[in-house]
């Protein structure tokens, strides 16, 4: 996220006109970030966003000082793996594993155990070839993309004449 906020300002600086947005983990270090972003006046073209909170999130299992509980992950460990679908053989259900206490904020960040696992399984899939692979939440990932972009190009006027085609 470090190096993301820095190209951001950087981008900022020597005044890029290319439409830009900046897509955030909803986790600890995500909402950071973002804020750390947010400081800056971000120009017409430019917009950060993280990914959406959740309801599915609001009480995810989770593992760490508290023990095994369940527990909003919205804002604090729902990085993109979490937007996967995690119906895997061989695998126990999905948790979170609450890592290191992140002193800025004064919450925990955690990671999904088995992530690489998830991210492999959905790198694995084919084109047209879903079967039963749940993009639910994927979806709604892509619809909060769709409407930052949307925003960008109604902030230029650049949606002005669409439907006109």
């Amino acid at each position: 996220t470090g190096n993301l906020v820095k190209f951001a300002e950087g981008l900022i600086k020597i005044d890029v006109q290319n439409n830009t947005l900046f897509v955030f983990d909803n986790d600890a270090e995500g909402a950071e970030a973002r804020a750390k972003l947010d400081r800056y006046r971000l120009p017409s073209n430019m917009r950060a966003m993280l990914l959406p909170d959740l309801d599915h999130f609001r009480s995810f299992p989770c593992s760490g000082p508290n023990g095994e509980h369940l527990s909003d992950i919205n804002g604090k460990a729902a990085a993109i793996e979490c937007y996967l679908d995690h119906r895997l053989h061989r695998y126990p259900p999905p948790r979170v594993i609450w890592t290191n206490f992140r002193h800025e904020t004064g919450i925990y960040q955690g990671a999904l155990e088995h992530k690489d696992t998830y991210t492999k399984a959905f790198l694995k899939l084919r084109s047209g070839k879903l079967g039963s692979y749940d993009v639910s939440k994927l979806e709604k990932v892509l619809d909060a993309v769709v409407a930052q972009c949307t925003a960008i190009a109604l902030a230029r006027g650049d949606g002005a004449d669409q439907g006109s085609d």
